[in-house]
């Protein structure tokens, strides 16, 4: 991989790249980027607003130094088991129980996923 780093990394759920371009990205192990403008890439589409609507996928060491000048967020895909998984470290760290906190507070789960940047359904709760 590059030695350019984008200056923001957040996490979305896995599975969310539209329908059109999500073999391309999965297959070809493309990084995924966002942006307020619009951005070059082997892929390239509009979404909804995350840190803007622009959207590119395509070879990281191809286009981190041109998605960096753009000011590009590093999109990275996250399971619903691997949000549970970072976020009973993170209550364990606290010192917590996290099946304890799950039943009683289960909301301040939600906020340790956002103070995290992890996409957070409580539904997931019902998984675990």
């Amino acid at each position: 991989m590059s030695d350019i780093v984008l200056r923001r990394t957040r996490h979305v759920l896995a599975g969310t790249w539209p329908a059109e371009h999500a073999n391309d990205i999965n297959d070809n192990g493309w990084a995924v980027v966002n942006a307020p403008r619009p951005l070059f890439g082997s892929v390239t589409w509009d979404g909804l607003f995350f840190c803007g609507i622009f959207y590119a996928a395509g070879p990281y060491d191809q286009f981190a130094k041109r998605w960096r000048a753009d000011d590009a967020t590093l999109l990275v895909p996250i399971t619903p088991a691997e949000v549970i998984t970072k976020l009973r470290g993170l209550v364990a760290d606290h010192g917590y129980d996290f099946n304890e906190v799950a039943a009683e507070v289960p909301e301040q789960l939600g906020m340790w996923a956002e103070d995290l940047g992890l996409p957070w359904d409580q539904g997931w709760l019902t998984t675990t």
